[in-house]
Parts: structure tokens; sequence; C-alpha cells
């Protein structure tokens, strides 16, 4: 056994504000935390001066999309741009490579582009192989004819449950929304990806994340082809270099048995990892249900009309939403709910109502992912269900949170937006994550905090004022609160609280030692990234800055 003493540092433990002198750990555990003199009776093999850097706990990303995260690390990025600047990138890249069988995109914003997307503009610069740019929100993605082609959609083919191919007069408009994406962009873009690729995307993404001292992500919607790449880099590895836990994506089309099979697919993969000594560090946690859409597309179900007259309503039927929950909850797996709209949050709070009143009390953890527009009865409801509240705190950045508010219309919906404080007042479990690739990553996946109303992506723009973003002030917590949730909140969605989240003795020595102190004034957790110079797993160095 081999005790290292980390002194002369300032160790956050995510317990309380206490910043302690030294950090002792023994093989993979953390020891000891607190005084230099004290950690010295442990009689150390080795001592580490850490010159006053900061030590964090070991950050956790409690809501990611590993795979899409990778693939977007290599697309073009349409962040901002307008329709002939998207047209110019996508022509660079297409001229670029001649031999590239598609051109794929992402990050389009609508008041970016100023219009709904329309293939005519990418059959322009795109003409003879697919392309397709996924929205920021990944609700909704901008294909050309070739894709649509090669995909096997025709004017003739019907709408999916809870997607939709938009038409216009002529026909297919190239603009597809929610399960139309999910359902046929998603899969068709994995069948063309190779085994090689998908663990060059794993390696990619990993090395990313260890940059920034994260050593946990919780994997959202996951299918077949990513627990696969997940387990091959484990085998060939030996290990993943992170914790990753991941949700199931269960989609609503099909029978009921259908439907069920996928839960009780969920369920016999996690008994399989569990089986699986050598592969600790994955597990499948549970399922993901996406149950409604974004309000940037107005596909967000909410409890009142937006503003323009759209009233869509949810992606699953309560009936077949609740139905799903109860017997994933029979099965003891975690359910993940996407819920951005006020109604879309009711009704997965009455599913796990129906859940617990058939299948008993117990601890569930739970979880609604996004929340961004919820009634206080409902902040108070997740509170006593015992619901853990997965907000993301990119979705309010002033970049993106104009477009929200002018989908409402800057209407009183608007001041119920990205509530954070109310769910920790009402005593709610609060777990912050990036939601990548939905956060710009710059290059990295750094993780966006709420701790100020001015904008992560794009620092450039001033302090917003006007009365469409003023009230994002309201909305900003500490930084301390901000590593809290990325830490211990992060730990307790994914039932790891016992093992990882803080630094306390008996736990794992997962932590990230920074050379920037976040807590010296720094406004950002992100900008704390930036500085960190070691991240460790168990115990072990595996990631060092470059001297």
């Amino acid at each position: 056994m081999k005790t290292t003493h980390f002194k002369n540092g300032r160790i956050f433990t995510s317990t309380d504000g206490t910043l302690h002198d030294s950090l002792v750990i023994r093989d993979d555990k953390v020891l000891f935390v607190g005084s230099a003199e004290a950690a010295s009776s442990h009689a150390p093999d080795k001592v580490v001066d850490l010159g006053r850097k900061v030590v964090l706990p070991g950050l956790i990303d409690a809501h990611s999309h590993l795979m899409l995260l990778g693939g977007s690390l290599t697309k073009v990025d349409c962040l901002g741009k307008s329709i002939p600047e998207i047209q110019a990138a996508i022509k660079a890249a297409y001229e670029s490579d001649p031999g590239a069988p598609m051109i794929l995109g992402c990050q389009f914003q609508y008041d970016a582009i100023g219009e709904l997307p329309h293939k005519r503009y990418l059959d322009a610069v795109c003409p003879d192989k697919p392309c397709i740019i996924d929205n920021s929100s990944l609700h909704s993605a901008w294909l050309n004819t070739a894709a649509m082609q090669a995909i096997g959609i025709s004017d003739e083919t019907p709408d999916p449950k809870g997607g939709e191919f938009v038409r216009d007069a002529n026909g297919l408009t190239g603009y597809w929304r929610e399960t139309a994406v999910v359902d046929y962009c998603w899969p068709w873009v994995a069948a063309q990806t190779t085994v090689s690729q998908r663990a060059a995307t794993l390696r990619s993404v990993f090395d990313a994340y260890l940059a920034t001292g994260v050593t946990a992500a919780v994997d959202l919607a996951t299918v077949p082809e990513d627990l696969a790449a997940l387990e091959a880099y484990a085998a060939q590895e030996g290990e993943l270099p992170l914790r990753v836990a991941c949700h199931w994506l269960v989609r609503p089309s099909g029978s009921a048995e259908h439907r069920a099979a996928q839960v009780q697919e969920a369920a016999a993969h996690r008994d399989r990892l569990r089986s699986t000594a050598s592969r600790s560090r994955l597990s499948v946690a549970g399922i993901k249900i996406i149950s409604d859409g974004v309000v940037d597309s107005c596909t967000a179900f909410l409890r009142e009309p937006y503003p323009n007259g759209r009233t869509p309503g949810p992606i699953w039927p309560s009936d077949e939403l609740q139905h799903v929950v109860t017997l994933a909850d029979a099965l003891g797996l975690q359910v993940a709910c996407h819920a951005i709209g006020d109604a879309a949050v009711d009704q997965a709070l009455d599913a796990f109502e129906v859940a617990v009143a058939a299948n008993g009390p117990r601890d569930r953890r739970h979880r609604i992912e996004h929340l961004e527009l919820a009634g206080p009865d409902a902040i108070a409801r997740l509170a006593r269900l015992g619901v853990v509240a997965s907000m993301q705190p990119v979705h309010a950045d002033p970049v993106k949170v104009v477009n929200w508010d002018a989908q409402l219309a800057h209407g009183c919906r608007c001041d119920r937006k990205f509530a954070w404080r109310e769910f920790e007042e009402a005593g709610a479990e609060v777990a912050f994550g990036s939601d990548a690739p939905t956060a710009p990553y710059h290059p990295l996946p750094n993780l966006y905090t709420a701790t100020t109303r001015l904008s992560a992506i794009n620092p450039a723009l001033p302090d917003p004022e006007d009365e469409r973003t003023k009230n994002l002030a309201r909305l900003c917590v500490s930084l301390e609160t901000a590593v809290r949730y990325y830490t211990a909140g992060g730990a307790y969605s994914m039932r790891a609280e016992d093992e990882v989240g803080t630094l306390e003795p008996g736990k794992s020595a997962d932590f990230a030692v920074l050379d920037i102190d976040p807590f010296d004034g720094l406004d950002s957790l992100r900008k704390a990234q930036k500085g960190v110079a070691e991240t460790w797993v168990a115990g072990q160095r595996v990631w060092v800055k470059e001297s």
C-alpha cells in the first residue's frame, strides 16, 4: 500500500466551503483531508508540495452525449452563422475533401439564420453527397436532398410519432424535428461510422474531459453502437479512463411490447456490466426518455400556447410514458426524463407518482433533465418525490436565451426560466451538466456555470441590460455552489455519492489540481478549467498538462 501526502494546497472537498492544506491518499482512496500537521501522522511514502494550487473533487458532467460530442469535434461549426456564412463553410468543407462520403455540421441557430432551414441552401453548395447540420439543441436537423435520399425519406414518408419531416407546398424542405432526427438521422449517421472511428471518437472525448478535470460523465441517450464502442474501448485499454454511467435511449415508437423490450434490454445490460469486474467504471444506470422538444423551435410541451398559437403536445402519450416508467422503476432502473416545458415537467412527475404508487416507497433517484420552465408547484412536487433536478446552465447563456425569449414573446413566462435557486430552496437535489455537444466546446467540453449573466460562449458580448436578458442576474449561483453541483450533485445523480463527488476519507481519490484559483475572483468554472494541471482517477494521475 502506498500513501501520498499532497501538502501546501487549497483543498476544496465539496462538503463545505473550507479550503484545507493537505490531502492524503492511500492507493486509490482518500485517507485524510485537513491540516499538514495532522496529515504527517499518516506516515506517507511520498510528499508532494502543491505550491498553493487548488484541488477540486473530480468534476462530473451529469448530462452528456459522448459519441455526439466526439462527432461534433470534426463537424463544420455553424454557431452564430448566417445562411450565407453556413453555405460558405459547407462549401469549403466540400471542396477540401472531395472523397468525404458526407458533410456534417453542427450548432446552427434559428435567430442567426433568420428563417427556417431549407434544403435549397445546402443543395446549392453540396449537391451530390449527404449534408446534415444539427441544430444547437440537437432536437432538429437541416438536410440537403442527397441526405434525405440516402436515409430513404421521400415526400410520401409519413411523419414519425413525436416528430416531423417539415414540408411546404413543394414537399420536403429538409428541416426535420424531434423523433425525425433521433429515429432517422442519428441511426443513419451511426451506421456510416466504423469501429475504428468510434474508438477514435471516444479517445478524443476522454482526452478532452480529462484535460478539464472531468473524471465522470453521465451519457444520456445511449444506443447499442455507443455501448459496444465503450465496452470495446474498455476491453482494449483494460479500463475506461473515467467513469461513465449510461442511460439507455427508449424510443416512443412501436408497440407496448416493443417499448417494454427496450426497458428490459437496459436492465439486462446493467446486470451484465455489474457482473464484469474489469469494467467497473462503465455502467448502465437506467433509461432516457425524450418527452418533449425545445422552446427554440416551439416544440417544448407548455401549459399555455405559444404566442404564435402553436400548441405542441408531448412526444409520449401520458399512459405510454407511465407504463414505461413504472416498468423501469420496478426493475430498479433510474429514469432520466427530458422535460423542458412546464407541461412536460408535470407529465414526468405524474409518471413518477404512478410508479411510486405501483412499486412502493424506496430511494429511486429518477431525474428530470433541463427543467427550463417549471412552475413553483412543480418544483415543490419534484423535491417531495426525491427527483433529481438535472440542469444545464449553457442553455441560459445570452447567446442562446435571446431566441428562447423571442419564442415566448418576452412574456411573463420568461421570468420563470432556469430557476436554479428555487430547486435547492425547495429541498431538491441539483446536478449540473454540460449537455455537450449542445454546449459549444471552444475547443474542450468546459462546464458552463450559472455564476454570471455574461456570455461564456461569446465573452465579447456586453453585459446584457435589455428586457430580454436582464433577469438572468437573479438566476446566478455562487461559484462554490456551481462546483458542488458539478461534483457532489453529479455523484448523487448517478447514485455514486458513496464513492465519488467529494474528497472524504474512504472515497475514491478522483480529483483535479488547478494552477488557477477558481475562488479568487473568477466568475465561472469553465475559466478555472483552463488551469487544470493534473487529473487523477482512483489514485492514479491520468492526465498532466504539458509544460
